[in-house]
């Protein structure tokens, strides 16, 4: 009843005919600003040997990075939703949101740069179009430290969601993609099947003048299914990208395909398993996805295959209007192959990260908090969870932040 109050009023103050937002508009947000101190310490010293997957074998390392301190917003935000009765059980459906990066303008700042969408919900389930989440992300991590999940240093997808090598997000699994279209089934007994598919826009112009068998495709499916019932949740996703290249994206260029479809493809899949379970003030639960990212028509020496596992145990407990959270995740150094038997060694490439918070409710919007999180890298591996930098190879990662959340 407030978020309509204070949208009529905006109607009024705006010369708006009320009528007009008799759809049920809603402005809704969430900021968290926090001074966050960061430090590595050491780095893969060179000549160090390594994995062929790591960039130490094309770039000799610069040495830790030094520590600093910093104002980040992690993902902070403002949006707009609505929805408008159709009448027969059906509604039209709506979402505009983007990033609020209190401390600083910038490019970030983009309208609808966030979970957009258009759509329409009833008896038959919803479906979506817009710039979405996938269901990939949208149904696992369970246990998002204090509600801050990707976006801050404390978030599991900077180690469950990516392998240890390079730094391109084309082999990210932690995704917001863009031109979606996706699906929810109406629950059944507790359980809801999820279903996402986003094409290749700009197939047309990466594949001119190349053969209609060697066009690139770059598509992506991300499927579902959860159950909830009582404290008790528990989701299984797949998802799919075709032509995205995410090792040849990270690999050093010597071993690197190319990735214009021209003699290459590629099938980058993960799918994961998630579970949680609260009782009371006590909440625990976790993480396992398997992910592999795969080329086929590799030229001899070159990338042809990496495939590792992830985990994430986590507990959460409240006490009155204490909550503290702790999370614990391992990435494996995983298994590689070279297109024609060329050797190819992970050595190095395991990762772990250590996660906690521990928040003070001021009210049920605004909350006191404390972060912290140590991640370790493997002598080859670049897994990286600061902001606007990268990770020295093997160089392990130590923050701390204060701050504070206000959600509207």
């Amino acid at each position: 009843m407030k978020r309509k109050a204070v949208t009529l009023a905006v109607a009024g103050a705006l010369g708006v005919p009320v009528a007009a937002f008799a759809q049920n508009v809603q402005i809704y947000g969430k900021l968290y600003p926090e001074l966050t101190y960061a430090k590595t310490t050491g780095a893969t010293a060179p000549g160090t040997p390594a994995s062929q997957l790591s960039t130490i074998q094309k770039v000799a390392p610069a040495g830790d990075l030094k520590p600093r301190l910093s104002q980040d917003t992690g993902n902070s935000y403002i949006g707009f939703r609505g929805s408008e009765d159709l009448g027969s059980g059906l509604k039209a459906i709506f979402q505009i949101e983007q990033n609020a990066n209190v401390d600083a303008s910038g490019a970030n700042n983009v309208f609808a740069s966030r979970d957009s969408f258009l759509g329409l919900t009833g008896g038959f389930g919803t479906i979506r179009l817009g710039n979405m989440d996938t269901v990939y992300k949208r149904i696992g991590d369970p246990m998002a430290i204090l509600g801050v999940s990707s976006g801050n240093f404390v978030s599991s997808s900077n180690i469950l969601a990516k392998p240890g090598f390079g730094s391109s997000s084309a082999s990210s699994f932690n995704l917001r993609r863009a031109n979606s279209l996706a699906y929810e089934s109406p629950t059944f007994g507790g359980v809801q099947i999820l279903a996402q598919w986003s094409p290749d826009e700009g197939r047309f112009a990466s594949a001119a003048g190349l053969p209609s068998t060697t066009e690139k495709n770059a598509y992506l499916t991300s499927v579902g299914a959860k159950f909830e019932m009582g404290g008790l949740y528990l989701a299984l996703a797949n998802e799919r990208h075709r032509d995205t290249f995410g090792g040849s994206a990270n690999v050093p260029t010597a071993i690197a395909n190319p990735t214009d479809g021209s003699t290459v493809h590629s099938m980058d899949m993960s799918t994961r398993a998630s579970a949680s379970y609260e009782i009371g003030g006590t909440k625990f639960g976790g993480d396992f996805a398997t992910t592999e990212y795969k080329e086929d028509g590799a030229a001899t020496g070159h990338f042809e295959r990496y495939k590792h596992n992830t985990w994430l145990v986590g507990v959460q407990q409240k006490v009155g209007n204490i909550t503290a959270a702790l999370n614990y995740g391992s990435a494996s150094a995983g298994t590689c192959s070279l297109a024609g038997g060329a050797a190819c060694s992970t050595g190095g490439l395991e990762g772990k990260l250590i996660a906690a918070g521990l928040g003070l409710s001021l009210s049920k919007r605004t909350l006191l908090f404390a972060l912290a999180a140590r991640l370790n890298n493997g002598d080859s591996a670049t897994y990286n969870n600061l902001t606007n930098a990268d990770a020295p190879v093997g160089g392990d990662i130590t923050q701390f932040a204060l701050g504070v959340s206000h959600s509207f």
